[in-house]
């Protein structure tokens, strides 16, 4: 009988094992590969797998074991090929496994002397020996050797399925709700590893559930393990130490600023750190403008509110006495001179409000409603003049008013004011650094003066006295002259006319007559002073000023 160790013996006879040693989990399938030769013109009687290295007696069959019966299968054949699968593998499995064949030659028996060495292992949780809380924790599914492949493992704690795959579960860092039974499996194999517990031992620091700003606020450390003796507490705020060394930790009168991150610390063990939420109504309530700088009409404007409170306010926004909205930001779209004022934000949670300072918002625009006003109102005397007042809106204040008159290009006047030295209409154009507007136009009349009445009254009165006086005179003049004719002549002419009458009988007096004189002066239609009393010669001015003193 020949043992070949190699993948050919001498004269052709050989064994191939592909693995020399397979280590198997507990519960799994194993694959034995393997390839054989013989010398040509020999015929494969019998080929089998045993775990005895047979020489002087035929070993068993592994087909015949009972131990594997329903779970080993050759795959193999009598040419070349003698593959065996173990499924189902135990911990008694572990051994080394022989291919075996003979021939029809009397000397034709034939075991490969290398052999595959199988190893069995089960699956085992290891976890550290003492864990505590906060530490960075690792457990390990693990077997007493490498696999020979690499299954997909499942992690379970208390039941449930973890999210892990590898063959190592992290948990970094562990807490107290870690503690508890945790397994590996391998589903693939079917194998299942005892339940190991994780114990985790910690420091807790307890707070109390509300605190408000002013409270006496008490922290605790608590263990989960029972102190034999009375150790030394250290307490930590933010990573620095404080001086309390007790068990307790006393902030009296509690403000926001001590809202930070506590822990404590004994016989070597340090607590996690926990939060203190401290409770406070708004504190530093402030008002910012975007964008900053000048704000011109038109233009989008946003009002932001920022405060500091313990639970977050809400903010109202206030103009004046007025609410205008709500939010941490107030826009105002296309903002115009309306919108100029004093703005203020409320903050406001269940602790308490606070209004901010006033912001004050100047809207800056070109001029508007530019008006002119007339004084002295309504008409004015011919040959005085008037007062024209140009008025405005406008942010920043009118720096230009340039004065019109209606029918000209160029500028009459400069000011606020202006002086009308004529009739007509005019207009004003209000300017600043934004923009122009120009005012409607405004008509200026003029009437006849007071004085100019009186100079015509005086002369009138003068005139028509004169007249009287000098009718007087001739009339006495002519009585005198008619008795004396009575006394001189008794035989007067029937037909001669009365002198009196004949004086002032136009068709009877003489070139030279007074009368006549009068009656020439007056009735020339040169004369200012007649055509000033006219009717029928006299302006516009006078018929309106007559309306007018009539109605008076």
């Amino acid at each position: 009988m020949f043992c070949v160790a190699g993948v050919v013996a001498q004269n052709g006879w050989g064994v191939d094992y592909k693995d020399k040693s397979i280590c198997a989990l507990k519960g799994s399938t194993v694959t034995m590969r393997c390839t054989y030769t013989y010398p040509r013109g020999r015929v494969v009687l019998r080929a089998f797998w045993t775990k005895q290295w047979g020489q002087a007696s035929e070993p068993p069959d592994l087909l015949d074991d009972p131990d594997y019966r329903g779970r080993v299968q050759y795959l193999g054949d009598k040419q070349h090929d003698c593959t065996l699968r173990l499924r189902n593998v135990r911990e008694t499995d572990q051994s080394k496994y022989y291919f075996r064949f003979t021939t029809d030659h009397h000397e034709g028996k034939y075991q490969g002397a290398s052999g595959v060495d199988l190893s069995v292992t089960d699956l085992q949780v290891e976890v550290p020996e003492r864990v505590i809380e906060g530490d960075e924790v690792t457990l390990t599914c693990k077997t007493s050797f490498s696999l020979s492949d690499r299954p997909t493992f499942t992690w379970y704690r208390n039941g449930h399925p973890l999210s892990s795959n590898t063959d190592q579960l992290h948990l970094q860092p562990v807490s107290r709700e870690d503690a508890g039974s945790y397994d590996c499996a391998v589903w693939s194999k079917n194998l299942y590893s005892p339940e190991v517990t994780l114990n985790v031992r910690y420091l807790q620091v307890e707070v109390p559930e509300r605190v408000i700003e002013g409270d006496e606020v008490t922290l605790t450390c608590k263990t989960s393990f029972s102190l034999s003796d009375r150790p030394t507490f250290t307490w930590y705020r933010n990573g620095h130490p404080l001086s309390s060394s007790t068990d307790q930790l006393h902030l009296q009168l509690v403000s926001r600023e001590d809202a930070d991150r506590y822990r404590c610390a004994v016989l070597g063990l340090r607590s996690p750190e926990v939060t203190l939420n401290v409770r406070y109504g708004p504190k530093s309530v402030s008002v910012s403008i975007s964008p900053s700088g000048e704000i011109v009409e038109g233009r989008s404007v946003t009002l932001t509110c920022s405060s500091d409170a313990n639970p977050p306010v809400e903010y109202n926004w206030i103009k004046g006495t007025s609410s205008v909205g709500k939010g941490e930001t107030y826009t105002m779209m296309e903002i115009s001179s309306v919108d100029s004022g004093e703005y203020k934000c409320r903050s406001s949670n269940e602790h308490g409000e606070k209004l901010s300072e006033a912001l004050t918002l100047n809207v800056l625009y070109p001029p508007k409603s530019v008006s002119v006003s007339i004084s002295p109102s309504g008409e004015t005397a011919e040959g005085s003049s008037v007062n024209l007042t140009c008025s405005s809106d406008a942010n920043p204040p009118v720096q230009n008013y340039t004065w019109f008159k209606e029918g000209g290009s160029s500028p009459v006047g400069s000011g606020h004011s202006y002086r009308a030295p004529q009739r007509g209409s005019y207009y004003c154009e209000a300017q600043n650094e934004h923009g122009s507007q120009k005012s409607a136009a405004v008509t200026v009349k003029g009437v006849w003066n007071s004085a100019l009445y009186a100079v015509i009254g005086v002369t009138a009165g003068c005139g028509c006295l004169s007249i009287i006086i000098a009718v007087f005179c001739v009339r006495r003049k002519r009585r005198g002259s008619s008795a004396d004719d009575k006394n001189q002549t008794q035989n007067v002419d029937p037909n001669a006319k009365d002198d009196t009458n004949t004086a002032l009988d136009p068709v009877s007096r003489t070139s030279d007559d007074v009368y006549n004189t009068l009656a020439t002066v007056h009735s020339s239609p040169s004369d200012d002073l007649y055509s000033a009393l006219d009717p029928q010669s006299r302006s516009p001015e006078y018929g309106t000023l007559a309306t007018v003193r009539n109605k008076h």
